[in-house]
């Protein structure tokens, strides 16, 4: 058993922050709410932490810890900028997790084991100030896993540190959590972060958990339009509008198009131009291009596909006039239903 959430709701003054927000977190495994600024992610952890005030039930193990005080709940705590104390050494820092849980004989001991598990071994008398913003993070990280808490709550952990940086943290917070066995509620708005982090990916919008699932289900089925957008998929399709890409639809959806749904038609290295036609089910179609830039490996072509953009990869060295033949891959599409 782990951490159960039933009818979370928070208010502040008339605003419903967090509405009826419920799910299970088995222990060993890491949930990340994932969503914009202003969904209600934070708010859901900081109810879950005993920081904020909120109606509903938060247990652990059987256990309701829902008028427990937030330091009795045995829960660890890790925010965007770690708080690490400038007039203390690592170790000193990663020791005053350990205040009441260990007599002070057993420190040292617990500093260099957690200081091992976080990737830095020997940085115990390092003063926190010569520290990196990533190495630091770590320093935070162990000391919320000091006192050996039933879950940990991760707000915005790793947000101030750049790309290639939060792409390694997130692999190790997820190694590190699940070497502890602990329950990790982690939240962020970065989606790559999160499906690389997390065992259970929750979607919050408008206050709401809208969806829930490991990250493959979360990102092959979406459900609902405003949750597609979120993740990523661009353009939506109507029934209309896929049914002139060779897709049916039922009433009342969408077609989701995947990131690399709609590709081009290339031989040689040259886009072919050509007129619309149906190839093995398959409709091609020649398409506006307007806009292009180079990224990374290749170059993203801005399409014109009946009044909707899409974007198209192709390599550096294919060359391309004002038009494009494309098609849509209909495995990299998923049908959503109206919010």
């Amino acid at each position: 058993m782990g951490l159960s959430v039933r009818g979370v709701d928070v208010f502040y003054g008339d605003m419903h922050a967090v509405k009826d927000v419920s799910f299970d977190l088995p222990t060993g495994q890491v949930l990340a709410l994932l969503g914009a600024s202003g969904s209600g992610k934070s708010s859901l952890l900081r109810a879950v932490a005993g920081l904020e005030p909120a109606h509903g039930l938060v247990e652990f193990a059987g256990e309701d810890v829902s008028d427990v005080p937030v330091h009795r709940r045995g829960f660890g705590l890790m925010f965007q900028d770690g708080q690490l104390f400038p007039h203390r050494s690592v170790a000193g820092n990663v020791a005053f997790g350990l205040r009441g849980f260990l007599p002070r004989s057993q420190w040292a001991a617990r500093v260099d084991e957690l200081l091992d598990l976080v990737g830095l071994p020997g940085f115990g008398g390092r003063s926190v100030g010569t520290l990196s913003g990533g190495q630091a993070q770590r320093v935070a990280l162990a000391r919320a896993l000091a006192p050996s808490p039933r879950v940990l709550l991760l707000d915005e952990p790793l947000s101030a540190l750049d790309r290639s940086l939060r792409e390694q943290l997130a692999v190790d917070i997820r190694r590190i959590v699940h070497a502890t066995g602990v329950c990790a509620l982690y939240v962020t708005h970065d989606q790559d972060e999160a499906f690389s982090v997390a065992d259970l990916v929750g979607v919050m919008d408008e206050g709401a958990l809208r969806r829930l699932g490991a990250p493959a289900e979360v990102w092959g089925d979406p459900g609902t339009v405003r949750v597609s957008q979120f993740l990523g998929y661009s353009p939506l399709l109507s029934p209309t509008q896929a049914a002139e890409w060779g897709v049916r639809l039922s009433s009342h959806t969408c077609l989701a198009c995947a990131p690399g749904a709609f590709r081009a038609s290339t031989t040689g290295g040259c886009a072919q131009v050509v007129s619309p036609e149906v190839a093995e089910g398959v409709v091609h179609r020649r398409v506006p291009v307007l806009e292009s830039r180079t990224v990374r490996g290749g170059q993203e072509l801005t399409v014109d596909v009946g009044g909707l953009q899409a974007r198209v990869e192709l390599p550096l060295d294919t060359a391309v006039s004002s038009h494009l033949e494309v098609f849509l891959d209909p495995a990299s599409c998923v049908e959503v239903v109206e919010d």
